[in-house]
């Protein structure tokens, strides 16, 4: 990778980047994120102590990557630099922490708030398959996030042989997570998730509501400001920012929900629901903190790369059509975006998860998630989005400052 001017060096021989290992600290946090939520939801002990297992391979990568700052540290002038990368670490220990706070209510046996299993049903699943047996080729249409094989952890492994005693970590529709559970011979919580969970709640109820929007938005969050920082994109770290202010108000109002609302559940319930959201909290504030990170100018063109052909990318867009329309109508998955929130300026709330339902007016905003296929493919992407009246508001500020 050769030397960076401005600091922070990879040296040939020196094993693994400050970046490789910032990547693998928000790679796990997320995870454990995830996790801690199944384990909770389904009572799973087994889910619990592995987020706590995940906690402890967290800690290191953050002891290692401190220990790599200090060594690469050349005097009082990088020292900004430092301040920044020690924000950013810090803040994706944090969400593994926040996560273990859930699984530790999972271990002391705390049931559940019926609205964290509705919610833990929503979208993919990701849980733990332990496999019984050795396969030379995964059964089953699943993301396997990592494999932990005898002591160690594996991301995101490019072989598709699992062997007896392996311990995967997936993601995937949840017919097809109890079918790899099924074929690999082992049981999985998450068939408990079925029809006898009434979910119709989570679309009326103003407590179900709030929970769900509160995941949705820190999961964006998240993702968001770990791309703001590696590719040094401070409108997507602005856009991080505004996302703080609405998940502390929802935040606050889940509070008062919980505290007025007796049904359903005891106290005990709401004890697992108080945590839960004040962990979902925290992964807001920590995603607020990296974005804060690229916003004040403190990591620059270090950690920022040139982005290789298919990562992931994010694009913020105005509506300019001429009258509501909804995004089902848009097409918005078979041009190749995914939406993951909505801005209402007029109310100046966010809606997330959206749905293909939700309803978008002239002026609303867009976050959309897409993956790069090249300079020539990404172009004719950004067209097709002008077509349907969706015009990056990147672009706008430039042309209203030229």
């Amino acid at each position: 990778m050769g030397v960076r001017s401005g600091g922070l060096r990879r040296r040939r021989g020196y094993g693994e980047s400050i970046k490789d290992l910032l990547v693998k600290l928000r790679y796990y946090a997320s995870i454990a994120m995830d996790l801690s939520l199944y384990s909770l939801a389904f009572g799973d002990r087994d889910i619990a102590v592995e987020v706590l297992r995940i906690k402890r391979e967290v800690d290191e990568i953050y002891r290692r990557l401190i220990a790599k700052m200090l060594v690469a540290l050349r005097g009082y002038s990088e020292a900004p630099l430092a301040v920044g990368l020690l924000s950013v670490s810090s803040a994706l220990d944090s969400i593994s922490d926040a996560s273990a706070d859930v699984a530790a209510l999972a271990i002391r046996g705390y049931p559940a708030h019926p609205y964290i299993k509705a919610m833990a049903c929503q979208g993919e699943a990701v849980t733990l398959v332990e496999s019984a047996r050795s396969v030379e080729k995964l059964p089953a249409r699943v993301d396997v996030l990592v494999v932990r094989r005898g002591g160690s952890y594996e991301i995101a492994p490019v072989s598709e042989s699992i062997l007896k005693g392996d311990l995967l970590v997936v993601r995937g529709p949840w017919d097809e997570v109890l079918q790899l559970a099924e074929a690999l011979g082992s049981p999985t919580s998450i068939a408990r998730c079925g029809a006898e969970i009434q979910v119709q709640a989570m679309g009326g109820d103003a407590l179900a509501s709030a929970l769900l929007a509160l995941r949705g938005t820190s999961k964006v969050m998240i993702d968001l400001a770990f791309y703001s920082l590696l590719n040094n994109d401070i409108e997507i770290a602005e856009t991080v920012a505004e996302m703080e202010e609405y998940a502390d108000k929802v935040y606050h109002e889940l509070l008062e929900l919980i505290a007025t609302t007796s049904y359903p559940g005891g106290a005990r319930e709401n004890v697992s629901l108080i945590i839960l959201s004040k962990s979902l909290e925290e992964v807001s504030d920590a995603a607020f903190r990296i974005a804060n990170v690229v916003r004040y100018g403190e990591v620059a063109q270090v950690i920022s790369t040139a982005v290789e052909e298919g990562e992931e990318a994010y694009v913020r867009v105005r509506f300019k059509g001429g009258s509501p329309t909804t995004l089902e109508h848009l097409d918005l998955e078979d041009r190749g975006f995914i939406p993951l929130a909505l801005y209402k300026p007029r109310l100046r709330d966010w809606v997330t998860p959206v749905t293909p339902s939700s309803p978008i007016e002239p002026g609303d905003e867009l976050i959309l998630k897409y993956y790069r296929g090249g300079a020539e493919v990404e172009r004719r992407m950004m067209e097709e989005l002008k077509a349907i009246g969706l015009k990056p508001t990147r672009a706008e500020r430039v042309e209203n400052t030229s």
